[in-house]
């Protein structure tokens, strides 16, 4: 059962979020051997590692979603999907590990869910089903989400993160990125065939943000990077709340995510000059503590 952001507080208490090691590097350090991975066994003690994990996998989306907004303000639009696909990806995996409900990979699939997550124990064990492991990410995160689909989210962006991406049709989020990436077709990377009118009407599109644009010229041309960048962004707006909940609960995490945060924001300004001014604006919202964001109406009980 996905866990309330309460029961995520209780999970994490006295993590710190500064392991020296990932959770990966934990588990291969406990030597077990193929048995004892496909029968399962739990581990304690471990919470604090996948708060690393998080961590690490924040700072990678952040880089993600400013490397695709610098591709498709530049006419790139398809490697900048891509990009944008990858920065929805790690934020997928980096909630699922928040609700600690995820996988991980050990010479093989591992599927990693919360045993008694009030002593912080973990269980570990061998996933042998074969599917797309992006898609199964994709659909655990949906699966973990889902206590908050039916009740009143935390605002318009965690309404919008929680949800697929409405142009993705069938395939879906990896199987688009599959379409565009890797099928030999004239539909992917089609820029160079593209109108010159019409690419640079995209081009002066991708300058603004997409949350202040009429879906219908949103889906314009099928622009899907602009629209992924905007389903990251409100993804990032899922992960750093609750983080930022983290904080307000735990006294230990509280200085490192601060730290952390403020040293993010130094680092995108000064770096990253050309990153967009509508990021950049919700970066500086949310990429920092905030004592005051939660409240008692904020906690959603299961």
């Amino acid at each position: 059962m996905p866990l309330a952001l309460e029961d995520v507080a209780i999970a994490f208490q006295n993590c710190n979020g500064e392991a020296k090691w990932s959770l990966k590097e934990y588990l291969k350090s406990l030597d077990k051997n193929k048995q004892q991975y496909e029968t399962g066994f739990v581990v304690d003690k471990a919470y604090n590692y996948i708060l690393t994990d998080i961590e690490c996998l924040l700072s990678k989306a952040i880089l993600n979603i400013c490397a695709a907004d610098l591709l498709i303000k530049n006419g790139f639009f398809s490697w900048g999907f891509v990009t944008s696909y990858y920065a929805n990806f790690f934020l997928a995996q980096s909630i699922n590990r928040l609700y600690l409900n995820f996988f991980t990979w050990i010479n093989s699939s591992v599927i990693c869910s919360y045993s008694n997550y009030i002593e912080q124990e973990l269980k570990v064990q061998a996933y042998n089903k074969s599917s797309d492991t992006h898609q199964r990410e994709f659909q655990t995160f949906f699966e973990n989400s889902r206590i908050f689909r039916e009740q009143k989210g935390i605002d318009r962006y965690w309404n919008i993160g929680i949800r697929q991406f409405d142009m993705a049709n069938s395939k879906g989020e990896s199987g688009l990125r599959n379409f565009i990436n890797y099928e030999i077709t004239s539909e992917s990377f089609d820029e160079l065939n593209l109108d010159e009118n019409k690419f640079n009407q995209i081009v002066r599109t991708n300058q603004t943000s997409p949350f202040n644009s009429p879906k219908e010229q949103a889906s314009q041309y099928k622009n899907y990077a602009r629209n992924n960048i905007k389903l990251a962004i409100s993804r990032l707006r899922v992960s750093t709340y609750i983080l930022n909940f983290l904080a307000v609960k735990n006294l230990e995490y509280r200085s490192y995510f601060e730290r952390k945060m403020k040293m993010r924001i130094q680092a995108i300004e000064s770096k990253y000059p050309h990153l967009s001014d509508w990021i950049l604006d919700f970066f500086k919202s949310w990429l920092v503590f905030n004592s005051e964001l939660i409240t008692e109406s904020d906690v959603i009980q299961l």
